[in-house]
């Protein structure tokens, strides 16, 4: 019993960490993720050891502000950091990061600095590199293990001439 208690307490203790330190607006925020199922979003946050480099073991925070539960900021389950919003990390240095999610490998990810030396999230398109803004999720019934989606929309902007795409992709 008392091995129950220190386990509620490390959970409870880390949990607050946690809470507070997704919870922060200092800049960090890289992109989100919106799905049609509801309004619930996945945030993706740089996470720096310093203001100039990442956390080589942890580099991208991922969390949910669940609008459905009154807007409660809540870490991804196991089952959803291992096969569908976590991301499969390639390359991690202090300054940089090449990722995939792990639900979808068929399109990589780097995190580094922009024009302005803040962190944020590029991919390619058409050929040019492309700074991501959020992804949508169009979910069309299917089920938890397998849900049926039809399309995701990739937002993007082109960094050069600040011209925002959107890329379809078709799952």
């Amino acid at each position: 019993m008392k091995i129950f208690y220190f386990l509620l307490l490390v959970f409870s203790i880390s949990f607050y960490s946690f809470k507070n330190s997704a919870s922060k607006s200092d800049g960090s925020s890289l992109f989100k993720i919106e799905r049609s199922k509801d309004g619930n979003q996945i945030f993706y946050n740089a996470h720096t050891v310093s203001e100039n480099k990442l956390d080589i073991e942890n580099p991208i925070t991922i969390f949910w502000i669940r609008k459905t539960e009154g807007g409660a900021i809540k870490p991804l389950t196991w089952i959803q950091q291992r096969y569908a919003y976590g991301l499969h990390y390639t390359k991690i240095s202090e300054t940089s990061a090449q990722f995939h999610f792990v639900s979808y490998d068929k399109r990589s990810f780097t995190l580094k600095k922009d024009k302005k030396d803040c962190f944020r999230v590029f991919t390619n398109l058409n050929n040019n590199e492309v700074l991501v803004e959020k992804i949508f999720i169009q979910i069309d019934g299917g089920s938890f293990w397998i849900p049926k989606i039809s399309h995701v929309k990739l937002y993007t902007k082109e960094q050069a001439t600040g011209k925002e795409m959107i890329e379809i992709i078709k799952p």
